[in-house]
């Protein structure tokens, strides 16, 4: 088994929306995901993918998103990002995904060898579009889900955390409030995405807060390819 993770996927099939205007890596890009995808994962891999799956508005017109993700080989577990409109209630989710795809939201998953916790997260008071007016609210409620799930995580003793979320815990490599719970939850490697563009990726979105490892894994950042965080999450192949 290996450990694989790639957001913001920016699915929009059965709408015909692409996402070329954000520049060229982007045309055709579900093909290249599915390229790579299939090059790397196998049947018996666990694949995370922190949110901006699908543009759909609602579960169907997410449909043929869905169903594209889950033709893919590997075990799918996901979280909402800020474009997944269509996500409603985890159990609702699950209830049409079938198998193949774990919707998760503020909780955590034994997962075997590791636990695998998340949330959503959202924006901080780092980053220059923060307005506190707006924003206060949801950044404090965020905090508090992120306890939720780090207490859940708590409970399977001894194994390692993978932490799952969409927002940025990091800003130009600096820990926010975000960051500096997962380190003193002991989190091992948290993966995230949300950000776009090469003029926004610093060279510290990879970082390291304690000992916790942060690795963005927005799909154009990692030119579509699913990364495999398997030695950093197990310490072995």
């Amino acid at each position: 088994m290996r450990i694989f993770a790639i957001s913001d996927l920016h699915l929009g099939l059965s709408m015909n929306k692409t996402m070329d205007m954000f520049g060229s890596e982007w045309v055709d890009h579900p093909a290249k995901i599915r390229s790579a995808w299939e090059r790397l994962v196998t049947s018996e891999d666990i694949v995370l993918v922190p949110g901006d799956i699908s543009w759909g508005m609602n579960l169907e017109q997410s449909e043929a998103d869905l169903a594209f993700l889950q033709r893919l080989p590997g075990s799918k577990f996901i979280c909402k990002g800020n474009h997944d409109y269509w996500w409603q209630s985890p159990s609702r989710v699950r209830g049409i995904l079938g198998q193949g795809i774990t919707p998760l939201q503020n909780t955590a998953l034994d997962m075997g060898g590791f636990v695998l916790a998340t949330s959503r997260g959202w924006s901080t008071p780092q980053w220059d579009g923060y307005v506190p007016e707006t924003d206060d609210k949801v950044y404090k409620r965020e905090l508090q889900r992120m306890d939720l799930a780090l207490s859940a995580a708590a409970s399977f003793s001894g194994k390692p955390v993978v932490y799952m979320m969409h927002y940025p815990p990091v800003v130009d490599g600096g820990p926010t409030a975000f960051a500096l719970k997962l380190a003193s939850a002991g989190v091992r490697v948290c993966v995230y995405g949300h950000l776009h563009r090469e003029g926004r990726w610093s060279p510290t979105v990879n970082t390291v807060v304690g000992d916790t490892i942060f690795r963005l894994v927005s799909s154009d950042y990692l030119d579509f390819t699913p990364l495999d965080i398997t030695e950093e999450v197990l310490g072995c192949f």
